[in-house]
């Protein structure tokens, strides 16, 4: 039986201790273009480097388009107290698979619990609206990624040998380690 998900009313705004979670607009393309084009926070994610600011241009316009028909999507986060884009986070929701997240935090920003607090508003906000599971993968050797993931709950479920190019890594398939959790 596959479980077809309705758009819901959006939570364009989540805060946190430290965080503001919201729904990001074009305004926050030099925020999101200065992460997403740094080679080293990039290398273990599944989606190219962002080459140009058009290229985070196309990438915001998609996002926009995802909360237009889901209710949800990828969520920019910023320090609460200085409004400054740290990263982002996201809830997706598919038709017939389980809701997916993940996360990215800029470099100045790692070693201060910042993945932790978005992906804990994530589950939250998941858990808020009914979904029964939640995904998220990262690449075998992104060990600080899977730490993030085993701190807030999520278990290492199963590895997909030969799955995904990373294409800031290289250009052959690499594993993938999903992790889930049940709500």
């Amino acid at each position: 039986m596959t479980a077809v998900i309705t758009r819901v009313v959006p939570i364009e705004r989540i805060a946190t201790a430290r965080l503001v979670l919201r729904r990001p607009t074009l305004a926050d393309l030099d925020a999101v273009y200065a992460y997403a084009s740094d080679p080293a926070i990039t290398t273990y994610m599944g989606w190219a480097r962002h080459e140009s600011p058009e290229t985070t241009r196309a990438f915001l316009q998609m996002r926009d388009e995802e909360w237009e028909q889901r209710g949800t999507g990828t969520y920019v986060a910023e320090l609460g107290d200085t409004g400054v884009v740290i990263g982002s986070t996201g809830l997706h929701v598919y038709d017939d698979a389980p809701a997916a997240t993940g996360y990215i935090i800029a470099r100045p920003w790692w070693g201060h619990g910042y993945a932790t607090e978005a992906l804990r508003a994530m589950l939250a906000l998941a858990r808020s609206r009914g979904m029964p599971r939640v995904e998220a993968s990262c690449h075998p050797e992104n060990t600080g990624s899977r730490r993030v993931l085993e701190k807030c709950g999520m278990r290492h479920e199963r590895t997909l040998e030969d799955h995904l190019v990373f294409p800031n890594l290289s250009g052959e398939l690499q594993d993938l380690l999903v992790f889930a959790i049940e709500l």
